[in-house]
């Protein structure tokens, strides 16, 4: 096939599969509620570096014969297949975790027979040894031995490396980082599959450096399933079945081709091949020579190790006789090496437990404590702490919990100076740890209702009001009296009003969410903590309460009523100590009592301290603009495309002189109130158009600033400072460096008036955005009916954001919905390479977040643009 027919046909292949992928994202958005109606569909995983098997392309596109192949098996069975493609030791770990349900081009050991069921093997390839050009002489596997050798996460190669008697290795993600550290002199040798590794090697310009010295084995490439896993075993080979020879053949050749041919030799060449073959005798003589001097080496050091190994024999079977476990830890392969009552502690034999490395561990340990663990080793290995010492829960064979302590020591470093070796032990101290969790609980909980009593009623609201003082938030506590108990313990019996007391505390933590604490403080009286946050209506928290506490009881078969007063005082409006809340709710519970009980009352100074914070707060405001307090802050909004900055949001700062800085959530609400937000919102977007005009010539013509517009500002009559459109014309700025944020509760049942602004703001030029989209109201139609930009998805989903779950699902789907429409998606609240990775899988366009920065000053955005230019210039 000549070019030009080439390319015609990649361009129709990428024109066919971007209408395939159109028409199953639109499929997919609308069967989101009909999810359970779906076809049965597997989920395939594998390495994504295997040229030609699999690999990504220069447009990021996964590629080769295992996807044409299973794009042809979901062709022959009708069963969707979502092929994954990930580093390769992810791979296994997805599918072991159930995150996954086949796997690609896996080879076939005595290791992996334990986890996995294999097909028939469907592909021969040679896996080859590769050495530095500056190392010569490796023939056999047998003179590996000795040697560290560089291997791909959860090669296959690794078991017959240790079956040639190769006992250190260093790993690496993919094949690139192989070559690379071979390159920089990391290693000197490593094992690789002979497709890959050619291919990696022609395009890394490697190919005259690392040099194949012999072939390791033949592997064989399978397919796999979870051991037991026949169902889905079944399938798989049924469709491989459906897959005919000639099918297979015209896979291959696509991404194989054929074999170069090779001309004839010219004289000049034949004169060189001889002269190589005489320095190559040359130098088999020296190695022959060194390899002699080695052996001796080898010999002295063989010595060494065998008493050392007599050494710690000795040492094992001291530790043995204390009933400790012991493990030892190869800081560079990973691997460990555990002793048997190690894996006793835990239920196991030391063969279920195989493979000995750092990801089982991880698996046994909590994920609670895994991190705080691995940051003390972390310390000591960088020698800020002279032992590394953790207590840790482990997870029994049988399923329960148990907790070790932990204990380790570095005994070894490389000539490198790198963490070489560790040793430590594991002790059982789960029988202290329930004697502690034991006496804790009797001393902190009511024994009757489970609930925290009295004692860590007060710790616990100490502790609450310390944590709201520092995030500058309320808090609120309600004090929760039975109406005449007495009269239900005085004619039915102390038992049957210790089983009212059960079933009241029950109600409540019902009614309550968490992380609210909910206590008894003794006798009838309950008390509820409520950070902020959780129930902002606290006046329809308590009717709830009351309406559940007042159902009827059933004791002793006979149907029993209470109500209940409730009082509530909130910090810092009514007090700003533990005793001081708890007094004023005391005392605006019993004022519910003296009204007549079943009744809800606030502590009556917190509404006038609160009105008169609220006052100060308001008249403050009003001076703040005139007395230059208010600060304009710049946030940028990343592409996802390339990582660079584009553009950015203005927001408001208040830098009080008394109070410091104040959080907008206080003063924008009270500013919209006031109206003062008009005048505030003309000043930030005066601020943010002069600085668009100003960066500009650093980011190019897509550069643009979004302001936030208040729905007061919307329907406030216009003048010449608070006319957007005017101000731009004044100030010479084009219209479409401005991004006006709005709520889509704006745009739900239009005023006139703000369909005339956002008409007014088009024919600029300025463009719209809808900020928090999909937090508030669920009709769409505006999307349509107004010219909208961009949506912002709302923090909430992004904080939450999980792959496969709720959130992404969501996500997905309101990208998949904007891009139709002709939107461009904004993700907020991005605070994790995690949230950025998946938001990328989901095709989001832009994000913002402080994993790439919080709101800075003005010259300090400048100066991240000022680098982001200086960067750009040296790449190009």
């Amino acid at each position: 096939m000549n070019k030009f027919a080439a390319m015609f046909t990649r361009h129709f292949y990428r024109r066919v599969m971007t209408l395939l992928c159109l028409l199953g994202y639109s499929a997919m958005l609308f069967s989101l509620p009909a999810r359970d109606a779906r076809a049965e569909a597997i989920t395939v995983i594998s390495d994504d570096n295997y040229p030609p098997y699999l690999f990504k392309d220069a447009n990021g596109n996964t590629v080769g014969i295992v996807a044409d192949f299973w794009k042809l098996w979901e062709q022959k069975t009708g069963v969707k297949v979502t092929l994954v493609s990930t580093a390769w030791e992810q791979a296994q770990q997805q599918l072991l975790s159930g995150h996954a349900d086949v796997i690609e081009m896996i080879f076939r050991d005595a290791e992996r027979e334990q986890r996995y069921t294999f097909t028939k093997a469907y592909a021969t390839l040679p896996v080859g040894i590769y050495a530095h050009e500056s190392l010569s002489g490796l023939a056999s596997p047998e003179v590996l031995s000795g040697f560290t050798v560089g291997v791909q996460k959860g090669d296959g190669c690794i078991f017959k490396l240790k079956e040639a008697g190769v006992k250190s290795f260093r790993l690496y993600n993919n094949y690139e980082e192989i070559i690379q550290a071979t390159l920089s002199g990391q290693v000197k040798i490593v094992c690789m599959d002979d497709y890959p590794a050619h291919y990696y090697l022609y395009r890394m310009n490697a190919d005259s450096q690392i040099l194949r010295a012999f072939t390791l084995y033949q592997g064989q490439f399978h397919r796999a399933v979870r051991k037991g896993d026949v169902r889905t075993l079944r399938l798989l080979e049924r469709g491989a079945a459906a897959i005919s020879p000639a099918e297979m053949t015209a896979l291959e050749s696509k991404w194989k081709g054929s074999s170069l041919q090779r001309g004839v030799y010219s004289k000049q060449v034949i004169l060189t091949l001889a002269l190589l073959l005489v320095v190559g005798l040359t130098l088999l003589l020296l190695i022959f020579m060194l390899r002699v001097a080695v052996k001796r080496k080898t010999a002295e050091i063989e010595s060494k190790r065998e008493e050392l190994e007599l050494e710690r024999l000795r040492l094992t079977n001291i530790i043995d006789a204390t009933r400790a476990g012991t493990w030892e830890w190869d800081v560079q392969t990973g691997m460990f090496q555990f002793n048997e009552r190690w894996a006793e502690i835990l239920g196991y034999t030391l063969e279920e437990l195989v493979p000995h490395n750092l990801e089982t561990a991880k698996r046994l340990t909590h994920p609670d404590d895994w991190q705080t663990s691995m940051t003390l080793v972390a310390r000591h290995l960088q020698g800020e702490i002279e032992f590394y010492e953790c207590d840790i829960r482990m997870q029994h064979k049988a399923g329960h919990w148990i907790w070790i302590v932990d204990r380790g020591r570095l005994i070894s470093r490389t000539p490198a100076g790198e963490p070489a070796m560790m040793r430590g032990t594991h002790i059982d101290i789960t029988d202290k740890k329930q004697a502690e969790a034991a006496i804790w609980q009797q001393a902190n909980y009511d024994s009757l209702t489970q609930l925290p009593n009295r004692h860590y009623f007060h710790h616990q609201i100490k502790e609450a009001i310390a944590a709201a003082a520092t995030r500058q938030q309320r808090l609120s506590l309600l004090l929760l009296d039975l109406d005449r108990f007495k009269e239900v313990n005085d004619s039915l019996g102390h038992r049957r009003g210790d089983e009212l007391l059960m079933e009241v505390g029950q109600r409540i933590r019902q009614c309550v969410s968490l992380p609210a604490t909910v206590a008894r403080l003794g006798g009838d009286e309950f008390a509820i903590i409520v950070p902020e946050g959780l129930h902002a209506d606290l006046q329809g928290l308590g009717n709830q309460l009351m309406q559940e506490i007042s159902k009827a009881y059933i004791l002793g078969g006979e149907r029993v009523f209470v109500t209940v007063s409730i009082g509530i005082s909130q910090y810092p409006e009514d007090a700003l100590h533990a005793e001081e809340i708890i007094q004023h709710a005391d005392q605006a519970m019993y004022d519910a009592k003296s009204r007549g009980r079943n009744s809800l009352r606030f502590f009556s100074l917190a509404i006038r301290e609160a009105l008169s914070q609220r006052v100060n707060l308001a008249r403050d405001l009003r001076m703040a603009l005139d007395n230059g307090e208010l600060r304009d802050y710049y946030q940028p909004i990343v592409s996802l495309h390339n990582g660079k900055i584009v553009k950015a949001e203005a927001l408001m700062r208040w830098q009080h002189p008394e109070r410091g800085l104040i959080s907008p959530a206080l003063f924008i609400p009270v500013a919209e109130e006031t109206g003062d937000i008009i005048a505030m919102g003309d000043w930030i977007f005066h601020r943010a158009a002069q600085h668009a005009m100003q960066w500009q010539p650093l980011m190019g013509d897509d550069f643009a600033i979004s302001v936030n517009k208040s729905p007061v500002q919307f329907v406030e009559q216009l003048n010449l400072q608070s006319d957007w459109v005017h101000a731009l014309r004044a100030m010479g700025v084009e219209g479409k460096r401005i991004v006006v944020e709005i709520t889509e509760g704006l745009l739900l049942n239009p005023d006139p008036v703000v369909e005339e602004r956002l008409l007014q703001f088009r024919d600029m030029g300025i463009q719209v955005a809808i900020d928090d989209f999909g937090t508030g109201y669920s009709s769409l139609s505006y999307l349509s009916k107004f010219d909208i930009d961009y949506l912002k998805i709302d923090q909430s989903f992004t904080r939450n954001l999980n792959a496969g779950n709720e959130s992404y699902v969501l996500c997905e789907a309101i990208i998949v919905m904007a891009h139709k429409l002709g939107l461009k998606v904004i993700a907020e609240g991005v605070e994790t390479a995690l949230q950025r990775d998946l938001l990328m899988d989901i095709h989001c366009d832009y994000a913002q977040g402080f994993f790439y920065s919080p709101p800075v000053p003005a010259d300090a955005f400048e100066q991240m643009l000022v680098q982001q230019s200086r960067e750009a210039a040296i790449t190009r």
